[in-house]
């Protein structure tokens, strides 16, 4: 069985390679796992939650750090889960940990925008709709579901923010993060909400039936 294979065994049935860009990622971090073979994934996870809150800290006085921080949080979710394919060492407890410090690290980048000059209810708002997207998609047992509104766009917008702050004191380019961060929370809680309609086959004309 490839890594490939693995990973979709442990995540539902996903294909990697149907989701935009999922496939080099993984790759990439499961050549960053090798040499993590014996780390265990669950320490990766932890560290990976308190780099996440260690953002939110830096964001207001070096948000440089905490784009960086941010980043690296992400990273360590991605290695984690390629550490437990790569070394065979997936179990339930690491994906419950991974789940609470994704969660974690999704109000914490919320609260990074925040400190990036956006208004606390705007920061609410997003840190909420990124929650929600796991809690409905949990609550309508559609976990394969991939929606606009993942961690990546919550960590695009959380380091594009902190990476703007590092560069000008103007508030805007926080608040267009928070804007894209919405407007992609919306989206996906409707992707998940909203069922998917399947297309009706073409009716045949009586030509088509007669030659069938």
């Amino acid at each position: 069985m490839t890594a490939a294979q693995r990973w979709s065994a442990l995540h539902h049935g996903i294909d990697p390679g149907t989701v935009p860009l999922l496939l080099p990622w993984l790759r990439l971090m499961w050549r960053l796992a090798g040499p993590l073979r014996r780390v265990p994934p669950t320490l990766i996870t932890v560290f990976g939650g308190l780099l996440a809150l260690d953002a939110v800290l830096l964001a207001g006085s070096l948000p440089a750090l905490a784009a960086g921080a941010v980043v690296a949080a992400t990273v360590c979710d991605g290695l984690d889960g390629a550490v437990a394919v790569v070394a065979g060492r997936a179990s339930s407890r690491g994906a419950l940990a991974d789940a609470v410090a994704d969660r974690v690290s999704d109000a914490a980048f919320a609260a990074v925008l925040w400190r990036c000059g956006v208004p606390a209810p705007l920061a609410v708002v997003c840190g909420a709709l990124a929650l929600g997207v796991d809690g409905l998609r949990r609550l309508r047992r559609v976990p394969a579901r991939i929606t606009v509104g993942e961690r990546p766009t919550w960590t695009a917008c959380a380091a594009l923010a902190a990476g703007a702050a590092a560069l000008t004191s103007a508030a805007w380019p926080a608040l267009v993060c928070a804007g894209v961060w919405c407007a992609a929370g919306v989206v996906a809680v409707a992707q998940i909400a909203l069922p998917f309609q399947r297309s009706r086959p073409a009716r045949r004309s009586r030509h088509d039936n007669a030659v069938r």
